[in-house]
């Protein structure tokens, strides 16, 4: 009888340790991980095109001035550049402030005074900012407004939060 106490309780053990690793992999799941197959790709733009818009009224932006290119991409020039006009392939040298709907800032170059360099059109680079540098000439200053699917998409990144919305404050210093 002693024996057969001790195989249910090493049973009970085993199974309460089963039962741990099973709770423990479930909750993995639920992680930020996104299944591509089932993903709403065409929802999530309905749902970026609406954030955009709502952040224009909320904030007072004269839409007239907006304009959207064909991939969602909203653009709104701030200061008229008088420079070449950037194309792919140029190396560019960029100011940029980064910031949520929310108005959180997430990144500037101008705090650490450091402008960023990189070729326009290598994916060096969010698409959203490949598409919008080219609508700019070198002395430009424009606002961005990219939408998740040109920016990071569902996959949060660098403390990105999964489909953000994002706005940058970009100033063209050179090209070539």
């Amino acid at each position: 009888m002693h024996t057969l106490t001790q195989w249910a309780i090493k049973s009970s053990n085993l199974l309460k340790v089963f039962l741990f690793v099973l709770v423990a992999a479930s909750f993995s799941a639920c992680g930020d991980d996104v299944d591509p197959y089932t993903f709403d790709v065409e929802g999530q733009k309905k749902i970026d095109e609406q954030v955009i818009r709502k952040y224009f009224r909320d904030n007072n932006i004269d839409t007239t001035k907006v304009v959207r290119t064909e991939s969602g991409l909203y653009y709104l020039n701030v200061k008229p550049g008088t420079g070449a006009e950037v194309k792919a392939g140029n190396l560019v040298e960029v100011h940029y402030i980064g910031k949520f709907t929310n108005g959180a800032e997430f990144d500037n170059s101008w705090k650490r005074a450091q402008p960023l360099t990189l070729t326009v059109g290598s994916k060096q680079v969010i698409a959203g900012w490949d598409e919008g540098l080219q609508l700019m000439k070198v002395g430009e200053e424009a606002l961005l407004f990219i939408p998740s699917h040109l920016a990071y998409g569902p996959y949060p990144q660098n403390g990105m939060p999964p489909s953000a919305v994002l706005i940058f404050n970009v100033d063209v210093l050179r090209s070539k």
